[in-house]
This record gives C-alpha cells, sequence and structure tokens, in this order.
C-alpha cells in the first residue's frame, strides 16, 4: 500500500506537470500569434469568429506549434515525453478554427487552472491506479496459477500456459507425493506417469469400467492425450525420475507425517545415491511449511532478507 501510495504521487506530479505546461506553451503560442494579428472586438465568437476576418488560426496550428516548441526547449526525456504526449492528446478532428487566439488561451488557460487544482483529478487518477492495479494483479496471478487443471494419475498441475484446448504436464510427480498410497498395505505410490507400469496398467473409469490408460484418458479426460509427446520419449522423464527419487529420500520423514497413515518405504538404493544429510528434511520442518502456506493463504507472508 506505501508503494502504491509514492507511485500514486508520481503520477499526480507527472500529469499536473503536464497541464502546467500545456497552459505555458499556449500562453506562448497566443503571445506569437498576437503580435502578428490584431485581436478582435468584444462579442466576437472565439471559435467560429468574423466571416470577414482575416487569416484565422486553428487548434491544429496549436498543435503544430506544440510539437515545433519541443524542438527549441531544452533537450531532455521527461519534457519531449511530455510534448509528445502534448501533441498526440489534441485529436486530428479536433481542426476548428479560433478568431481571437488570446480570448481562447485565457478561457482555455482557466479551465486547466480550475481542473487541476480541483479534487476531481486525484480523485480519478486514484480510480484509475486502482483498477489498473486490480487488473494487472488478475493477469499476474492467472501466470503464476497458471492452468487449474491436474493430471488425473498424479495429481501434477498442467503447466501450459494462455489459452488452450489439451492439457500437457512436462513434469509429473510420484502420486506419493500427493498423498496417494495403496488402500490394502499403505505403501506409497512410486509409479512414473511416463513408465511402463503406468502405460499397461488398468484404470477405472467413472462408469465403473475397468480400462487400459488410453482408453480410460479417452473416456473420463479426452482434453490429456494426447498423454506422452515426444520431449517425454527423448529420455526427459527417466531424468525426471531420477529427480523424483532424490527428493522423496530427502523429503519423506515430513510427507509420511503429513499423509499419516503412509507407511515408510524406501529402497536402500535409493537411500545409497540420493540421501544428503545436511539437506534432508525432518518432522520439524513440517510444522514450518503449514506455517508458510498459512500465511499465503491469509496474505501475510513475506520473504525474508536473507
Amino acid at each position: 500500500r506505501a508503494y502504491v501510495g509514492s507511485a500514486q504521487s508520481r503520477v499526480e506530479k507527472r500529469v499536473l506537470g503536464a497541464y502546467h505546461l500545456l497552459a505555458e506553451v499556449i500562453g506562448q503560442w497566443a503571445r506569437r500569434e498576437n503580435t502578428s494579428s490584431p485581436r478582435v472586438g468584444l462579442g466576437v465568437d472565439v471559435v467560429k469568429g468574423l466571416a470577414a476576418s482575416g487569416t484565422q488560426r486553428s487548434v491544429r496550428d496549436l498543435k503544430d506549434y506544440i510539437t515545433t516548441h519541443a524542438e527549441q526547449v531544452p533537450t531532455n526525456a521527461d519534457t519531449a515525453e511530455a510534448h509528445r504526449q502534448l501533441a498526440e492528446r489534441l485529436p486530428a478532428t479536433a481542426d476548428f478554427q479560433i478568431a481571437d487566439p488570446a480570448l481562447f488561451t485565457e478561457t482555455l488557460q482557466a479551465r486547466i487552472t480550475d481542473f487541476s487544482e480541483s479534487p476531481e483529478i486525484r480523485q480519478r487518477l486514484a480510480e484509475k491506479l486502482d483498477r489498473a492495479l486490480r487488473e494487472q494483479s488478475v493477469q499476474a496471478w492467472s501466470l503464476i496459477r497458471g492452468c487449474s487443471e491436474h493430471c488425473p494419475l498424479c495429481g501434477s498441475k498442467c503447466d501450459l500456459v494462455g489459452e488452450h484446448a489439451r492439457h500437457h504436464c512436462s513434469h509429473h510427480l510420484f502420486p506419493a507425493f500427493h498423498g496417494w498410497m495403496d488402500r490394502n498395505t499403505g505403501l506409497p505410490s512410486f509409479n512414473h506417469c511416463l513408465g511402463c507400469e503406468t502405460r499397461e496398467g488398468t484404470y477405472e473409469c467413472k462408469d465403473g469400467v475397468w480400462r487400459k490408460l488410453e482408453d480410460y484418458l479417452r473416456s473420463d479426460y479426452p482434453n490429456w492425450l494426447p498423454f506422452v509427446n515426444r520431449d517425454d520419449r527423448d529420455g526427459l522423464a527417466e531424468r525426471d525420475v531420477q529427480y523424483l527419487r532424490a527428493a522423496w529420500v530427502n523429503c519423506r520423514e515430513p510427507l509420511l507425517e503429513y499423509f499419516s497413515p503412509m507407511a515408510d518405504e524406501c529402497p536402500e538404493s535409493w537411500v545409497e545415491d540420493y540421501y544428503e544429510p545436511t539437506r534432508a528434511l525432518t518432522k520439524a520442518d513440517l510444522q514450518a511449511a503449514k506455517d508458510t502456506i498459512r500465511r499465503l493463504r491469509n496474505h501475510t507472508w513475506a520473504p525474508s532478507n536473507d
């Protein structure tokens, strides 16, 4: 919130500076025009002017002057950007005639001053910033959250972004990481989604019929077909399995506690190959993870300074 307030102050400063610059530039334009043409009498329409009057000016002339003025003032990025925005804000369709540049300028400068000093401009800026921040937050969260669909076998999220009709997961987890275990023995499930045992197994569909993997997906999860793509066949899956084994060896203590009554099952060969005593998690780390998750859900979490 403090950052938003600071950003709003900077935006207000730039907007008010643009209004003041506009008032200053049109004043210079009016003085230049008055030196070359006399002021018309009172009662003359400052827009329509007299039909028989001499050469009249238009909003297009003012726009051209703003562009020319930008080339004459000391060059710096802020000033050049302010002039560019002023010229762009005057629409091409606004090409009406100006009979009296001085009277036109006085009226416009008075309106600019009234508007810039009123609370209306700050209120409008605050509303626009709030709306932009909400839209940006929604967009950012949609990118962080990604697709809401999960792999029907291991529960890992679809990692495709943007609009898509087919779902895919590049890095499947062992089902054990989501708490899946054998219903009879309680042993954790290490069947990787792209492994041979998984592809050759049968699965119960929503209609109660047990089918092979492709038929099971076609029946209940057609948007996950094709389930295996070329990258999955090029050895990336085997590499992921090695990482998953290492992760299970070093994270299983808090996971077993969390997914109780899951039974402790870890091949000795995995322990010999992957166990890292200085990095392995313990049951004590489970509470710290729960606290972090709770703060994230309550929007009270902030990264540490480490």
